[in-house]
């Protein structure tokens, strides 16, 4: 059922996530008589459709990350490097997702050295300061720290279609956290799906409780003695520089650099689906059911 709250919002989408989980989530068999694999783009069209439909947004804007190395890589080696390499089929549809969202009427961003939650996070504080709520469409959790009563995540569970909306109340239920302290919480257990170490023995269940304890990583660290656990507090203090790191790699850039005119994105925003264009789209991969 389609939420009203969530009408007439930008929607800024991680197109590297999406792109992924739709991937994954159908089969690779998908794909046209001439062997073009496609099983990707259409779970991304299938999200489209369904976001057009239920959610009536005011705008749709998507991020991509680059395959250059970032600014987290400078600081951590190891970042996201035990991630296999993107499979084949996926590979030879990545140039044509973007294209793909073109067809559809949606604005592509990309900046090398920033991944594409960066660019999500610095369109909806603009966003913002305009006086325009958004959605941030992703599966990656990291978003959930720029949650607020204006900026809402919808993130991706099975597929891409199967959603949950985090607004600031869904995220301290879920994580026992407020969307602000987020970075610390991942900087305290680690992301093992960013490869970001975090504490070892330190768990969400610990990262939560010492959070609502100090409130942020850093004043934990001034009252270190008040951890009442003798190797929770040995732990701590032995990879402190490591949690302060983890902390940095999981907190989202909301300034990043961009050459397009953001305030103009969303000045136009009015959102309208181009059907000529998506049914060429569809005549082109083959996709009869949508």
């Amino acid at each position: 059922m389609s939420d009203p709250q969530l009408h007439d919002r930008l929607f800024l989408l991680d197109g590297s996530s999406l792109a992924f989980r739709a991937f994954f989530a159908l089969p690779e068999s998908i794909s046209t008589q001439a062997g073009q694999p496609t099983n990707a783009l259409f779970g991304l069209s299938s999200m489209l459709l369904k976001l057009v439909a239920e959610y009536r947004p005011a705008c749709i804007v998507c991020a991509w990350d680059t395959r250059e190395p970032t600014f987290r890589d400078e600081l951590y080696d190891q970042y996201k490097a035990q991630r296999p390499s993107m499979p084949d089929a996926l590979s030879a549809q990545w140039e044509l997702l973007p294209e793909l969202m073109e067809g559809f009427g949606v604005v592509n961003l990309v900046k090398p050295g920033y991944e594409a939650d960066d660019i999500l996070g610095t369109l909806a504080e603009e966003a913002k300061r305009q006086g325009v709520r958004s959605v941030v469409v992703t599966g990656d959790r990291d978003a959930m720290q720029i949650v607020d009563d204006d900026i809402w995540v919808m993130s991706t569970g099975r597929g891409v279609t199967d959603v949950k909306i985090y607004t600031p109340a869904a995220v301290l239920e879920r994580f026992g956290v407020t969307p602000a302290q987020i970075p610390d919480y991942i900087g305290l257990k680690g992301d093992t799906s960013d490869n970001i170490p975090g504490v070892p023995g330190i768990g969400e269940k610990t990262a939560a409780q010492l959070l609502q304890q100090f409130g942020s990583m850093e004043a934990m660290y001034e009252r270190l003695d008040e951890v009442k656990s003798d190797k929770r507090r040995a732990l701590l203090k032995d990879h402190e520089d490591v949690a302060r790191l983890s902390k940095r790699l999981a907190t989202m850039v909301l300034d990043v650099p961009l050459e397009e005119d953001l305030g103009a994105i969303v000045d136009r925003c009015d959102y309208r689906v181009p059907v000529a264009d998506v049914e060429d789209l569809f005549r082109r991969y083959e996709f009869t059911s949508l």
